[in-house]
């Protein structure tokens, strides 16, 4: 008999019995509130039928891993334990990837990916006051992912500006230089559209900063970031100095 037929103990149906939409090729994630009355034998053998599936289909359907993640939230909740350290979750979590037949071998990896989503599942159900008293950051693990991406981004975008700013300079240079001294080169327009573009990826770069984060560094680490952004308003009202003149001597 293969393992993903294996039969559920104690005549429970598994979470494919249970639940018929996890039959369907759409593969909806389960909502909290469909689990909220079952028991926690019930629970267990849903969330191991559910790992059983995501094994037997060789990891495609991460559906099935955002429903462990689910279930075990709701144990979490259940036992009192959000952050999930207590010895009654352990135990819990230990039961449910044993009851769904996985190899040893292959737990580790699908239990790592199970708990990307738990931290996302977690920040929908509890709320911005009770992670920050568990010492949970307010973003979830895909929120931390796009931010990260974003700066990324914005730094390779400036960057670019900047190379491409350094280049067209080089070249104007190069080519003044090979010029009578009687021929005045035309104003290059070039610049002004780096200058914006530098202008955009800085803002992008700094939108990125995050107080939440800030609050979690030490005294040395804000007191460095304090260094540095001071030295940036200085740069920027310096600008900004040029950017207000031609309006004020109107």
């Amino acid at each position: 008999m293969s393992r993903s037929t294996l039969p559920v103990p104690s005549g429970k149906r598994t979470a494919a019995q249970a639940t018929s939409h996890t039959e369907q090729p759409s593969h909806p994630v389960l909502s909290p509130d469909l689990i909220e009355r079952e028991s926690e034998e019930q629970l267990l053998n849903r969330g191991a039928a559910y790992a059983r599936e995501y094994d037997a289909i060789n990891g495609k359907q991460t559906t099935l891993l955002k429903n462990v993640a689910v279930v075990l939230v709701e144990l979490r909740r259940r036992s009192d334990d959000w952050l999930g350290r207590s010895h009654e979750y352990r135990q819990l979590a230990a039961s449910l990837y044993s009851r769904s037949g996985i190899p040893s071998d292959s737990q580790a990896a699908i239990q790592a990916a199970v708990r990307w989503h738990i931290g996302n599942h977690l920040r929908t159900v509890v709320s911005p006051a009770e992670l920050a008293g568990h010492d949970l950051k307010i973003a979830g693990p895909a929120e931390r992912e796009k931010t990260a991406r974003q700066s990324r981004n914005a730094i390779v975008m400036t960057a670019r500006a900047e190379l491409e700013s350094s280049a067209k300079a080089r070249k104007t240079s190069k080519k003044s230089a090979g010029e009578p001294n009687d021929v005045i080169p035309a104003p290059a327009s070039y610049p002004v559209a780096d200058h914006l573009r530098l202008g955009r990826g800085a803002h992008d770069i700094l939108s990125q900063l995050s107080a939440s984060v800030v609050d979690d560094m030490t005294d040395g680490q804000r007191a460095k970031l304090d260094d540095e952004l001071e030295q940036i308003q200085k740069v920027v009202a310096k600008l900004r100095r040029h950017t207000k003149k031609r309006s004020s001597e109107g």
